[in-house]
């Protein structure tokens, strides 16, 4: 598997053995070249002065030992021979075996001169091989006898090596000033800008879309900067338009939701009202003459048991007939015409009703009320609502209780709100608390219909009735109206319910 390393020294080691390479290919090259040169100008010097040497034997062979011991001293001529036309050596520095008969007759019988160079390359290590060239020459007026010398080709070796060594020293200190130059220019020029869209790449992707990179730089980096700012601004404006079709979903889902209810409502108001319908007319009359018979019997018989017993009878027909009515009024209340009223008025006129009559009594009651933007609602209705929206809070709490009534503004909507302290709604009665004969009194307290009267006539007046409750915790109902089209004057803005805002605390103590 393949090592991960960083794009900075992913670069520079390709560059480095790039250069390197590059470096010695042509260093190499250029060394061969010279070695070339050097190889035949060694030759050349070597066959000049063989000739020399020649031409002075020539005259004088005597000499030979003379002449020649010198150089071999040198260093230069590692060996001499004179040898005649059959090969024999008539005189030599003993380095030399018997010569090729080949280049031997060559020299003398064809009367030129002949070369043989033997070399071999130094390798970079600085190994070397024997290397010399080998000159056969005739002596000019003495047909039968040549001249064998050969010269040494340590001096090439050497200046080669030399020039090895330079190229590695030229290879190691060209490539540390590239490498350096070429690190602070990538830094600027490639590193830093990928940097810079790295790390704004992870801010686009943990939701940051407000960042920007520069475009500046390279034409391809501000390129690659402009396209990026482009992507970054085609995901804000996606955002803001999911957001938007998100919002809009949601209050969709809402309204289907309370249409779902509103229907739902209707359809149990359509069945009562059915049997409501047929209840008033089959058992209206008969109960009619049923209550009026009671009455004349209890009134004529004498007082005692039977009178008492009359009486008891007339009253539960009479609760027979009030359920009647009550169904009659669930399934088509009657329509009151709208008032353009103060909610915090009616507020106030259920409590003084609720109080003259008693049903208060053993109670608390808190009012928080200030004058409030009117509304759009039957007097009469509003009343009807709030009335059993305080009895409920009265028979949840219980003798010592405290029933809060308060009202406010919130946005474009005026709301009353009931509060107690107590037992408070389970969740799963608090899904029915507005179907029609759910109730959770005990058997004969109640009949399940009151907040479903209340329901009806609030939406059907544009609004809706909210509730927070919770087990031990107490309940809140909230009816929330839409301002009235003549409400005009400006209000303060009051905090929902719960909030513990409020003006106004009036306390009532009833014992």
């Amino acid at each position: 598997m393949r090592i991960q390393v960083g794009l900075r020294a992913e670069i520079i080691l390709q560059i480095t053995l790039l250069v390197a390479a590059a470096l010695l290919l042509g260093g190499v090259l250029l060394l061969k070249f010279t070695e070339r040169e050097l190889l035949a100008q060694a030759v050349e010097n070597s066959t000049e002065i063989a000739a020399v040497l020649a031409a002075t034997l020539s005259a004088s062979p005597d000499v030979a030992e003379r002449l020649l011991g010198p150089l071999k001293s040198a260093g230069a001529l590692q060996g001499w021979a004179m040898i005649e036309r059959g090969g024999g050596i008539l005189q030599s520095s003993g380095e030399f075996g018997p010569p090729a008969m080949d280049s031997l007759r060559s020299a003398l019988f064809m009367d030129e001169k002949f070369v043989r160079v033997a070399y071999a390359s130094p390798d970079l290590f600085g190994r070397t091989s024997p290397s010399h060239v080998q000159l056969i020459l005739p002596l000019e007026g003495r047909g039968s006898v040549a001249l064998q010398l050969r010269f040494s080709l340590d001096s090439v070796h050497q200046r080669v090596l030399g020039a090895y060594r330079i190229l590695l020293i030229y290879v190691v200190l060209y490539g540390a000033v590239f490498i350096f130059f070429g690190t602070v220019l990538l830094n600027r020029a490639v590193i830093r800008p990928v940097r810079i869209l790295q790390r704004s790449t992870q801010k686009v992707a943990a939701g940051e879309l407000a960042h920007a990179l520069p475009e500046e730089g390279p034409r391809e980096v501000a390129e690659l900067a402009r396209d990026f700012n482009a992507m970054v601004e085609a995901l804000r404006t996606s955002r803001g338009e999911t957001e938007t079709t998100i919002k809009t979903l949601e209050e969709t889902i809402l309204q289907l939701r309370r249409t779902r209810d509103d229907l739902l409502h209707a359809e149990r108001m359509a069945s009562v009202g059915h049997l409501a319908a047929g209840m008033a007319h089959e058992v209206g009359n008969p109960l009619g003459a049923l209550i009026g018979y009671l009455g004349i019997l209890r009134d004529e018989l004498p007082p005692g048991p039977n009178e008492e017993i009359a009486g008891r009878a007339l009253a539960e027909a009479e609760r027979i007939d009030r359920l009647v009515r009550e169904l009659l009024d669930y399934a088509a209340p009657k329509k009151g015409e709208a008032d353009l009223l103060d909610p915090a008025a009616v507020a106030g006129e259920a409590i003084e009703m609720l109080l003259h009559q008693g049903n208060l009594s053993g109670l608390t009651v808190e009012r928080h009320l200030a004058p409030l933007p009117p509304v759009r609602i039957s007097r009469h209705r509003l009343l009807q609502v709030l009335v059993n929206l305080i009895l409920n809070s009265r028979d949840a709490v219980g003798q010592g209780g405290k029933v809060v009534l308060s009202g406010g503004v919130s946005n474009d909507d005026v709301f009353l709100a009931v509060s107690d302290n107590g037992k408070g709604i389970d969740p799963e009665s608090l899904a029915h608390i507005f179907d029609p004969f759910y109730t959770t009194k005990a058997p004969g307290k109640g009949r399940g219909l009151g907040l479903s009267v209340c329901h009806s006539i609030i939406t059907e007046a544009g609004g809706r009735i909210e509730v927070d409750s919770r087990p031990e915790e107490g309940s809140v109902f909230t009816v929330l109206l839409p301002r009235g089209a003549e409400a005009n004057a400006p209000h303060e803005s009051s905090p929902p319910p719960g909030s513990g805002g409020g003006r106004g605390v009036v306390e009532i103590k009833i014992k």
